[in-house]
C-alpha cells in the first residue's frame, strides 16, 4: 500500500533541504512533506568548500533569507570567518561570504529540518518514478524507493522534487582510478538516471572537483601570510541581529562561534613541471572523464596548462571546523594521481611536511539539460515533477538552494491549487538564475556572477528584504511558524525606518547642504551618514540597525543609475510579459531562419522576453516571430469559430 505525502523531495543536499523547508513554510501544519535521502546523517553536508556566499552568491543567500529560507540562518549560526568581498567597489557588486564550521553547519540544518513537524525524513534511494498519462499529458503520482534493508516501498504525492546532486551515475576519478560514488565514501545511484531516460529526458554529463585536505598541526601555519575576516562581521539573515531559536538551535549572539584566520601559500614551478609531465595520467586530459568541468573554477592541472605563463598560483588554506584538524586547500582542486598530488602539496611553502588527510578527486555525474524545465522548476513534459540543483547543470550550494526554494514554493502552490510564481530578472538574482537555465543550456556547471545580472544595481545584497520579503508575505511563506512572525515584524520596522530616513535626509543639513545631497559625494561614507541621521531617526522610529543606513547610502548613490534601469525595465515589460502559446509549431514558420526555428523548438520559450535571450536568436527574429505568432493565433481562432455548429 502506498503512503501519501503532499510533496516528496528526493535528496538531502542544499537544494533538497531548501525545497522541503519552503514547502513546509507555505503548506503549514496541514501539510506533509517527505524528504527522502540516502543517509539522513548527511543532510546539509558541505561536500566541497565549507563556505557560504561570495560574489553574486552572497546575494542569492540574502534573497533566500528574504523569502524565509534557511541557508542564511544556518550560515550565521556556524560561520567561523565572515568577510564582505569587493568592499573597494560599489555596493551592487559586494558579496557577503563566510567560512563555515562544516560539522556545525550540517548539525544546524538537520536541527532546523527536525524542528518542523511538517517534514518527515525517510532513508532510501529513489528507484523509479510513478508517471501516469492523462490524455496527451503526463503527470507524476509518486515514486518507488529502496530502503536500506533492500525493501521496495511505494510513496504517493501531489508533487515530486528531484535534487540528486552529483549522485546520478556519479563516478569519482583520482588518476587512473575510477570509483562509483557521488561523494567520497558514499555510493552513487543509477536507477533514477535510467528512469529519466526512459521517460524521454535528454541527459548530459558534467564534472566537478575538490582539492586535498591537510592536517593543520603538520603545517608551518604561523609562517604563512594570514587572511583575516572582517572586524565587524555582517550576517546573512535579517533575523540574526535580534537573535533567534529554531528547535534546539539558538543564536543569541553574533558571531556565535569563535572566529578563525585563514593562511595563504602558493604553488611553484617545480610542482608545475611534475603536473605537465603527468598530464597523460590526469583523467581530464587522458579522455577518462566525459563531463565538462567549471571553466571559472579550474583544477590545478587546468591552470598549469591554460595559464602556462604563470609560475605560481595562490592557494588559500581554510580551516574546515573547530572540531577537526582539517584544512581545505582552496585553489588546487585536482583529479591527478595521489603521488603527483603529494608533490604539489609538499612543494608549497609551509606544507613541506603536511599530512594529507584526503586527496583531491573529480566526480562526474548525470544532469538533465535544463531547457526541459520551466522557470518554475517544473519539467515541461511531466506535470508536478520539479528539478532543482546540480541536476539542472548548476554548481554551488547557493545556486542549489535558490532552485530548491523555487521548486519547493511552486510545488506547494500547486498543491494548494494556486498559480505558479516566477521571479523576474529585474526582481532577483534568483530570477536571473532560473531564466538563464531555461534559455541557455550549460556547457559547463553554471555559476552565478554579478555580470550575469543586467539589473545588478537594483539587486544588491543590502536591499534583498525590500525586494522580496513583501512577496514572501503576499504568498503566505511567513504565516505558519514563529520565525515568520518575527521576520514580518522586523520587515515592517525596517520599511518604516527606510521611509522615515529618506524623509529626514531631505530636511537635515550637513553644512550648507541637505543630507540627501551630501550623500551623493564620493567621499561621504555610510558611517558619516549614520552620525548625521541617527539621532533624529532613532527618535522617530526607535533603534535602527546599521543595515538600514547602508541601504539609505546605496540608494542615494545609485539613484540616477537606478532611474535609468527602471526606465529600461518599463520599456521591456511588454515583451517580458507577452506570452507565447505552448501549441505554437515553430517548424511551420517558413519565414524564420533555420537557426532561429531550431533554437525556439528546442527551448520552447514561454514569453517573447525569453525568446529574445535564446542562443542564436536576433532582434529581427523576435520581431518576425511576433508577427507569425499573431497570425497563427488568428488562424487558430478563425478555425475554432468555423468549426462551431
Amino acid at each position: 500500500m502506498s503512503q501519501y505525502f503532499d510533496i516528496i523531495v528526493i535528496g538531502g543536499g542544499h537544494a533538497g533541504v531548501e525545497a522541503a523547508w519552503t514547502a513546509a513554510n507555505l503548506l503549514g501544519s496541514e501539510g506533509c512533506v517527505a524528504l527522502v535521502t540516502l543517509d539522513p546523517s548527511k543532510i546539509g553536508v558541505m561536500s566541497c568548500n565549507p563556505a557560504i556566499g561570495g560574489l553574486a552568491k552572497g546575494q542569492l543567500v540574502r534573497e533566500i533569507d528574504a523569502l524565509g529560507g534557511l541557508m542564511g540562518l544556518a550560515a550565521d549560526a556556524t560561520g567561523i570567518q565572515f568577510k564582505v568581498l569587493n568592499t573597494s567597489k560599489g555596493a551592487a557588486v559586494r558579496g557577503p561570504r563566510c567560512q563555515s564550521d562544516k560539522h556545525a553547519y550540517m548539525r544546524a540544518v538537520q536541527s532546523m529540518i527536525n524542528a518542523r513537524p511538517e517534514i518527515r525524513v525517510i532513508e532510501g534511494a529513489a528507484e523509479s518514478l510513478d508517471v501516469i498519462s492523462k490524455g496527451d499529458d503526463r503527470e507524476i503520482r509518486g515514486l518507488t524507493i529502496r530502503t536500506p534493508d533492500g525493501e521496495l516501498r511505494n510513496l504517493s504525492a501531489g508533487a515530486v522534487i528531484l535534487t540528486t546532486g552529483t549522485f546520478m551515475r556519479g563516478l569519482m576519478h583520482q588518476g587512473e582510478t575510477k570509483t562509483p560514488g557521488g561523494r567520497a565514501g558514499e555510493s552513487a545511484t543509477t536507477p533514477i538516471s535510467d528512469t529519466l531516460k526512459a521517460l524521454g529526458f535528454e541527459l548530459g554529463r558534467l564534472r566537478t572537483g575538490t582539492p586535498p585536505r591537510l592536517k593543520k598541526s603538520t603545517l608551518e601555519w604561523d609562517t604563512l601570510d594570514p587572511q583575516f575576516g572582517d572586524e565587524h562581521p555582517t550576517p546573512f539573515s535579517e533575523l540574526t541581529p535580534q537573535g533567534w531559536t529554531i528547535g534546539d538551535l539558538t543564536l543569541d549572539r553574533f558571531p556565535l562561534l569563535d572566529q578563525v584566520e585563514c593562511r595563504q601559500t602558493r604553488t611553484n614551478p617545480v610542482a608545475h613541471e611534475h603536473i605537465r609531465a603527468n598530464l597523460d595520467r590526469a583523467p581530464m586530459y587522458s579522455g577518462q572523464i566525459e563531463g565538462q568541468g567549471p571553466r571559472y573554477c579550474p583544477s590545478i592541472e587546468d591552470k598549469v596548462v591554460r595559464f602556462a605563463h604563470h609560475e605560481t598560483h595562490g592557494v588559500f588554506l581554510e580551516p574546515e571546523s573547530h572540531e577537526s584538524d582539517w584544512i581545505y586547500c582552496n585553489g588546487i582542486a585536482t583529479s591527478l594521481p595521489t603521488d603527483i598530488q603529494d608533490i604539489v602539496v609538499h612543494t608549497m611553502e609551509g606544507c613541506e611536511d603536511a599530512q594529507i588527510l584526503q586527496h583531491g578527486y573529480a566526480v562526474e555525474y548525470d544532469m538533465v539539460r535544463p531547457h526541459q524545465i520551466l522557470v518554475t522548476g517544473e519539467t515541461r513534459t511531466i506535470g508536478n515533477l520539479y528539478l532543482a540543483g546540480q541536476i539542472n547543470g548548476t554548481s554551488g550550494y547557493e545556486e542549489a538552494g535558490a532552485q530548491g526554494l523555487v521548486a519547493g514554493l511552486n510545488a506547494a502552490l500547486r498543491i494548494r491549487g494556486r498559480d505558479q510564481i516566477t521571479f523576474d530578472r529585474s526582481q532577483a538574482y534568483i530570477g536571473v538564475l532560473m531564466d538563464d537555465l531555461v534559455t541557455k543550456t550549460p556547457r559547463e556547471p553554471y555559476r552565478m556572477f554579478t555580470s550575469r545580472a543586467e539589473y545588478r544595481l537594483l539587486l544588491r545584497a543590502d536591499n534583498a528584504p525590500d525586494r522580496l520579503t513583501p512577496k514572501a508575505i503576499e504568498l503566505g511563506l511567513l504565516n505558519h511558524h514563529d520565525l515568520g512572525t518575527k521576520r514580518r515584524d522586523h520587515f515592517e520596522h525596517r520599511r518604516n525606518a527606510l521611509e522615515t530616513g529618506r524623509e529626514l535626509m531631505r530636511t537635515i543639513k550637513v553644512g550648507d547642504k541637505a543630507l540627501i545631497d551630501k550623500a551623493l559625494e564620493a567621499s561621504y561614507s555610510v558611517e558619516e551618514l549614520r552620525k548625521a541621521l541617527e539621532p533624529a531617526l532613532t527618535e522617530r522610529v526607535g533603534p535602527v540597525e546599521s543595515a538600514v543606513y547602508e541601504t539609505l547610502h546605496a540608494d542615494r548613490r545609485y539613484e540616477p543609475y537606478v532611474a535609468r534601469q527602471n526606465a529600461e525595465i518599463k520599456r521591456r515589460a511588454e515583451i517580458e510579459r507577452k506570452q507565447i502559446p505552448e501549441w505554437i509549431d515553430y517548424g511551420a514558420f517558413d519565414a524564420l531562419r533555420t537557426e532561429a526555428k531550431l533554437a525556439l523548438s528546442k527551448y520552447r520559450p514561454t514569453t517573447f522576453g525569453q525568446a529574445s535571450r535564446l542562443e542564436g536568436i536576433t532582434p529581427s527574429d523576435v520581431t518576425l516571430l511576433s508577427v507569425l505568432v499573431k497570425r497563427a493565433k488568428d488562424e487558430r481562432k478563425a478555425g475554432e469559430l468555423g468549426a462551431t455548429p
